[in-house]
């Protein structure tokens, strides 16, 4: 049986850290959360892709040999969020997860299934990965993803994207122009799911809600790898969102003609403010 290789990658926010654990619980797979350096990754896309296949071919040696892999973790393992629930003196939720070694216990035979989750890089090479590797995108309800990205301190919080921005520099142009931070933040969303749209087929893009919603269940038959069964609850409505900022990225998303309609509807922007609403 051939080594799988597996980009995976999504919407900022959208549970991909989450579906990485996840698919690191799995027997014979090591799943590994932004392990790279994505900012020193050659521009030139042939370049870059040769780049994370060394990377993949590393991550495996390194772990067949010491049971060691670098990734983004928290005290030795993949979390399923690497935001906390803490919140700074600017009002925005506290990173926990830092880069650094992680050991794998379990066994892993020569053939075992290797996960590596980028976001912002890997969708911008992603018309290069898919001739390559097996991709697989996560997206989310598009009032829940704004509704994170404005509750953390990330790039996406003032509606940039550098690593995105670095390896498609028409990205980067469009952003420049626009002066209001949700309209750039409109401009990723429609960025991110048409891209997917475009290079993957329906199959290779999972829906958070479903993944929550089906235990787990829904990232198992999407990638074929044996994902444990978990009680998952969503965080569509966390009370760490600001209930009046969504009701204004709701009415903005509902004039919003964007790719991200292909996945999720007005009634799903409904829906989702519904409930949010209900909590506060």
């Amino acid at each position: 049986m051939k080594p799988r290789n597996i980009i995976l990658t999504g919407v900022p926010r959208s549970g991909t850290t989450l579906c990485c654990s996840l698919l690191g619980q799995a027997p014979d797979t090591v799943a590994l959360f932004e392990p790279m350096p994505v900012h020193e990754l050659p521009v030139q896309h042939a370049a870059a892709v040769s780049a994370i296949r060394d990377f993949f071919a590393a991550s495996r040696a390194s772990l067949l040999e010491s049971g060691t892999a670098t990734s983004q973790q928290v005290d030795g393992r993949v979390p399923d969020n690497p935001f906390g629930s803490d919140v700074g003196t600017d009002g925005l939720r506290i990173r926990t997860a830092q880069l650094g070694d992680i050991r794998v216990e379990k066994a892993l035979s020569g053939e075992f299934s290797l996960v590596i989750k980028h976001n912002a890089a890997f969708t911008a090479l992603l018309p290069a990965l898919v001739r390559e590797f097996e991709c697989y995108a996560v997206v989310r309800n598009p009032l829940a993803v704004l509704a994170s990205w404005n509750s953390v301190d990330l790039p996406v919080t003032g509606g940039r994207l550098p690593a995105g921005e670095r390896l498609d520099p028409e990205l980067a142009t469009r952003l420049d122009a626009e002066p209001d931070v949700l309209e750039r933040q409109l401009h990723l969303l429609d960025w991110l799911f048409s891209r997917f749209y475009r290079h993957l087929s329906a199959e290779r893009i999972v829906r958070y809600e479903q993944v929550v919603a089906t235990a787990g269940q829904a990232l198992a038959s999407a990638t074929g790898v044996g994902v444990p069964l978990l009680a998952l609850h969503s965080r569509n409505a966390s009370r760490l969102y600001d209930a009046d900022a969504c009701r204004r990225y709701a009415e903005r998303l509902h004039r919003h003609e964007g790719p991200w309609r292909r996945f999720y509807g007005s009634d799903d922007v409904a829906s989702a403010l519904d409930v949010l609403q209900g909590e506060t």
